[in-house]
């Protein structure tokens, strides 16, 4: 079978992040601070698998990758032999190893089941974008599950996590974890985005405290973060974990993501705010527009790439 270059690039590309244990893995192995170019990069070699005329990966890009990952000049661009890289590659270097299975495609549910597994959190994270708001949470963190069960009732969006984690040492590594592995759920379920609304916005009053949050599922990751907490701990809980769990969000599901506070006195209500907020908008942003089905909603035609 004669594969395109794009299809062989594509082929060679997802083997490197096969031997490095993971796409993240990868990318930092290549000296990037996230994952998400690589991520757009494997998009748009899917997106252009079939075009013989494809550009491909740039040259400079194919370079950084070979070098880092110790292959020939040009390894990138050749046929190889198959080859099996054992399954518990991952574990055994430590690395994060990321499963995703999709359940229900066939019947146009937007279900998704998330596996993701490093030295400091194994984490399993099941979304129904189509739910009805239940959620069942198991992380080890009181509050953060107080939290993300706002974003399944107002966002009328089925979630399951189970976490164990490194709570031993403090809650950074489960929050950050958590959120990073929520958000491949999200960029999951939501596919394509064909006929989706893409923007949501919510405001949520909560007594003395008003919290604005504002989606664009726009296939580019940004967070503005404007919370200024009356206090630095909710109980026991680090307010400052709340920034590292939504950045985990918005850099893998690849969504532009604006939260400001805008009063409060209570830190309680200021962050139950924030959490309902993001779950109204959410709901928004990922449901159904009659009117653009079939569509993507953007004019330069994909919002994944």
């Amino acid at each position: 079978m004669n594969l395109t270059k794009t299809q062989r690039q594509l082929h060679n590309f997802l083997t490197l992040a096969q031997e490095a244990g993971s796409l993240p893995k990868l990318a930092k192995l290549c000296g990037y601070r996230t994952p998400v170019a690589l991520y757009k990069l494997k998009q748009r070699l899917e997106k252009q698998a079939e075009d013989p005329d494809a550009r491909g990966i740039r040259p400079s890009l194919m370079a950084k990758l070979e070098k880092h990952t110790g292959k020939p000049k040009g390894w990138l661009d050749r046929k190889h032999r198959e080859r099996t890289v054992p399954e518990t590659a991952a574990e055994s270097t430590g690395t994060a190893e990321t499963q995703i299975a999709e359940t229900a495609s066939a019947a146009g549910c937007r279900a998704v089941t998330v596996n993701r597994n490093t030295c400091e959190t194994q984490i399993t994270v099941s979304i129904n974008l189509d739910g009805s708001g239940k959620s069942r949470l198991d992380t080890g963190v009181p509050f953060l599950e107080h939290m993300i069960d706002q974003i399944a009732r107002h966002g009328m969006i089925d979630i399951d996590i189970s976490c164990k984690g490194d709570l031993h040492i403090d809650d950074h590594h489960t929050v950050e974890d958590i959120g990073i592995t929520l958000g491949q759920a999200l960029r999951q379920a939501l596919g394509d985005k064909k006929g989706i609304r893409r923007y949501g916005h919510a405001y949520v009053p909560l007594d003395e405290a008003l919290s604005r949050v504002v989606i664009d599922l726009s296939g580019r990751p940004g967070l503005v973060y404007n919370i200024e907490f009356t206090r630095a701990l909710i109980g026991k809980f680090d307010v400052d974990l709340f920034e590292e769990f939504f950045h985990g969000i918005v850099n893998h599901s690849m969504m532009t993501l604006h939260i400001d506070n805008l009063s409060g006195k209570n830190a309680h209500h200021q962050a139950e705010t924030v959490f309902k907020a993001f779950g109204r908008a959410l709901r928004m942003a990922v449901e159904h527009d009659p009117r653009m089905a079939g569509q993507t909603p953007s004019t330069k035609g994909t919002l994944t790439a």
